[in-house]
């Protein structure tokens, strides 16, 4: 009796642990893939692999008058790495762009020059944990909207003047829409352009698992070890980041754009923000058959057309 007693403990104990280390296994999967993601291009590395790309983007910004900044950012207690451009027309308008995860400033600035040639200066800032801002890991809007909130604050004092938008892609839409919490006091913002944000990040963390697509591996588990891996090296839980929850006294306009065919972002995330907003000084646009942040590139003429047709609407 006692030797099975033992035997029942013992095997026990060793599904437990074995239970433990695959959690941690998989958590960190999928800590590695969210929060403790890495940019795709190193700062050492940035200016040779845009100096080399095809699309030559550092040859038509040298077209422009531009200038690199450091911002402190107050909150965070670092400093977060900011290009300013000017319109070759001159303006006192002024768009805050946004990029998302693992990305950085070169990757919206296609945007940027579509802005820039339709009676807009641009501020271009690189994301907590990119190019030379601080930051140790993403936090998918939890921090980061302080660094907007600085960089929305430096470009005010740039164009005290004229309107003020922010335009966010995928993490930088969901920064966005967090930070519009905050803009209800600093009052930067005048408006907002959010493409495909997720209204939760344990939305976009399911998203995120399903589209790897493992074998044997449920999303439900994967899903709950990666906010046990979260809490463990982070002190944070999904729950803390939930970008619908700050629009609920939201004062200013409001644009959600969203592919039916985003694999990245749950559609339904910009449908959950829309209802969330109390105002009617709102738009969801969803774009079918596109997918993640795709329509700025591959219909941009009337991607931007909507957007400037928004702004003449509930803005000037």
């Amino acid at each position: 009796m006692k030797k099975k007693k033992k035997v029942i403990i013992g095997s026990t104990v060793g599904a437990g642990s074995i239970f433990a280390l695959a959690t941690w296994i998989i958590g960190n999967m999928v800590y590695d893939g969210t929060v403790g993601k890495n940019p795709s291009v190193s700062a050492e590395d940035m200016t040779v692999f845009y100096t080399e790309r095809e699309d030559k983007v550092l040859d038509t910004l040298d077209k422009y008058e531009h200038a690199t900044t450091f911002v402190q950012s107050p909150i965070n207690g670092y400093e977060v790495e900011v290009l300013d451009i000017k319109a070759n027309t001159p303006t006192n308008d002024v768009m805050v762009i946004v990029h998302g995860i693992g990305s950085n400033y070169h990757e919206v600035l296609n945007s940027a020059f579509n802005y820039l040639e339709n009676g807009y200066n641009v501020v271009v800032y690189h994301q907590r944990h990119t190019g030379l801002t601080g930051g140790e890991n993403y936090t998918f809007g939890l921090y980061e909207r302080f660094d907007l909130d600085a960089v929305a604050g430096f470009a005010r004092e740039l164009y005290p003047n004229g309107i003020l938008g922010i335009h966010g892609f995928s993490m930088g839409a969901a920064t966005a829409t967090m930070h519009t919490e905050l803009n209800e006091e600093s009052k930067y913002a005048d408006f907002y352009v959010l493409d495909a944000p997720y209204h939760t990040m344990e939305s976009a963390v399911e998203l995120g698992i399903i589209a790897e697509n493992i074998p044997f591996l449920p999303v439900s588990y994967a899903k709950w070890a990666g906010n046990v891996v979260l809490k463990l090296k982070e002190n944070l839980v999904y729950d803390d980041i939930q970008p619908v929850k700050a629009v609920s006294n939201i004062t200013v306009p409001v644009l959600l754009i969203h592919g039916t065919e985003d694999k990245v972002t749950p559609p339904e995330s910009s449908q959950y923000i829309y209802d969330a907003i109390p105002h009617e000084q709102k738009e969801l646009w969803y774009i079918e058959g596109l997918g993640h942040c795709e329509a700025d590139d591959l219909m941009e003429k009337e991607y931007f057309s909507g957007i400037y047709q928004f702004i003449e609407k509930y803005v000037r």
